[in-house]
């Protein structure tokens, strides 16, 4: 009996510990909510660079400050690269020198041959690279000390020392000369473009004996410059004209922003032209245009202002500038500039020309014209556009960055929906559409299902304007292949167009206006344990 009664104990925890013992594969169905894109447009997705202000009435204005065009002083003035030779030989019969014994050098002046009847009396320079070929066409080297006392750094003249040995080109070196102020009005004072020079030239003390000099014959050097650029400029600039060859810069009026029949109710732009160089300009702008490369549409801008203007010259305090501007302002009254702004360009194109020092006797500062490094004539644009305008329609784009590779969630997903909760506090309904793009921004696929893809406007009051917004959902089913498109989506561009009524009334938009997009899926979810 007591084995029998142990036996029956033994099956019956056998029994349960087999009936205990889990299958080696399951499969379970549960649900998943996954966050796909949150995104808010509103009025920044105009131009998110530029500056936005409400005027007393909640309107917002688009605020625009671009510099569209520029004369630099380079293109002014610049030094000669030509190579300047220059001699020191022998001017007697011929001489015999011991080690350390010298010619008979007088100083001279080195003269550069500036174009446009430029006179410079002062330059500094900001960098600058001196070349220097050396010849000797004497049996044995030669020492040469080479001077310009008019070129100054920290209280000390230039100085070239050198031992050079015989033979064409036998020393070839550079030397910097960043940072020297060079006085080009000669030993006098009474010059321009001029610079003294002294120099010896000593049969070296490393030769190994005398040394006959012929007549004609001693050192020899060529200099060259390169990489000039000027801190400071001071003289006579001449009365050249110098051409503002037709250019186009990038202004980027708005971004992601698409709009049908399009017209803005009104619309400002100054035209503010700055002259930070210290010399009189007349000159004139013209074949402005302003151009929407997407759309190839193109605007002129039909005005006589810039035909003719005068700008007198900075003046300055030691190294203090104060600039002179004169400002050109179009508005509806004085001309089409609401049509010019409303083809939203994003380029302006130019041309022009300007005549320095135009006034007789032209050297009416007497050499003190002046430019500075990186200060010029600029041509600056100030754009005010009060957000009111008529269309068809508007698109407002935002391009918010997803990455669902490796999720394996979506691996195991059977079945589900994106869910799209939108809240519109904008006058009008929106359309919507999510391109999905991969990592090269090349379109994969999309979200939204035409005809099911339409929130409505938020509430609003007699005027017109949004009194509060409107919540909305879509449900939008997922297939299989539009999953796996998810896996490899790097962006989504995410399109709101807004729809007008026919014949619509002007639009309006207020600081508060915003549609925010949240979508998520909801999806079914196998799970799968080993």
């Amino acid at each position: 009996m007591t084995f029998l009664r142990s036996f029956s104990l033994f099956s019956l925890l056998l029994l349960l510990v087999s009936g205990c013992r889990k299958s080696t594969h399951a499969n379970w169905d549960v649900d998943l909510l996954l966050p796909v894109v949150n995104s808010v447009l509103n009025i920044n997705n105009f131009n998110p660079d530029s500056t936005f202000k409400a005027d007393a009435g909640g309107v917002m204005h688009l605020v625009i400050n671009r510099e569209v065009a520029s004369l630099m002083m380079d293109s002014l003035l610049s030094l000669p690269d030509t190579v300047i030779p220059k001699d020191f030989t022998n001017d007697f019969i011929a001489t015999t020198l011991k080690p350390g014994q010298g010619l008979t050098l007088q100083p001279s002046n080195l003269q550069f041959n500036v174009s446009n009847g430029v006179g410079l009396k002062t330059v500094i320079v900001k960098s600058a690279m001196l070349h220097v070929k050396f010849s000797n066409d004497v049996a044995e080297p030669l020492d040469l000390i080479y001077q310009l006392p008019g070129v100054t750094k920290d209280g000390n003249f230039f100085t070239i020392s050198e031992i050079i040995p015989s033979g064409k080109n036998s020393l070839v070196k550079s030397y910097d000369l960043s940072g020297y102020k060079m006085d080009l009005s000669g030993p006098s004072g009474n010059k321009v473009n001029t610079l003294l020079q002294n120099y010896t030239v000593n049969l070296s003390t490393t030769a190994s004996g005398t040394a006959v000099v012929e007549s004609g014959k001693g050192a020899h050097i060529e200099l060259s410059y390169s990489e000039v650029v000027p801190q400071f400029v001071e003289g006579y600039f001449g009365t050249q004209v110098v051409k503002m060859p037709y250019d186009s810069t990038r202004i980027s009026l708005v971004n992601d922003f698409k709009a049908s029949n399009f017209m803005l109710s009104e619309a400002k732009m100054d035209f503010t032209i700055v002259n930070e160089f210290g010399v009189d300009f007349s000159g004139s702008l013209g074949n402005i245009k302003s151009i929407n490369s997407t759309q190839s549409k193109t605007v002129a801008l039909q005005t006589n202002q810039l035909a003719s203007i005068n700008l007198d010259r900075a003046t300055r305090v030691g190294d203090v500038v104060t600039p002179k501007k004169k400002i050109f302002s179009f508005n509806n009254t004085n001309s089409h500039i609401t049509s010019f702004i409303s083809n939203l360009p994003d380029m302006l194109t130019y041309e022009g020309s300007v005549r320095m020092n135009p006034i007789y006797p032209y050297n009416i500062s007497g050499y003190h014209d002046f430019a500075y490094y990186n200060t010029g004539i600029r041509v600056l644009a100030d754009i005010d556009i009060p957000l009111r305008f008529t269309a068809d329609y508007f698109e407002l784009v935002s391009h918010p960055t997803v990455d669902f590779s490796g999720n394996e969630q979506l691996e195991g997903v059977n079945s589900g929906r994106f869910v799209v909760s939108a809240t519109n506090g904008f006058p009008f309904s929106a359309q919507l559409q999510g391109y999905m793009q991969d990592a090269s921004g090349k379109i994969i696929d999309s979200i939204f299902i035409s005809g099911a893809n339409t929130i409505d406007r938020g509430f609003l009051d007699a005027k017109n304007d949004v009194t509060s917004p409107k919540k909305s959902k879509i449900y939008i089913p997922i297939s299989r292949a539009k999953i796996d498109n998810l896996t490899r989506t790097k962006t989504i561009r995410l399109v709101s167009k807004f729809i007008m009524p026919p014949n619509p009334p002007e639009i309006r938009i207020l600081e508060h206006y915003e549609l925010s997009i949240n979508i998520t899926v909801e999806a079914n979810y196998n799970v799968k344990l080993n």
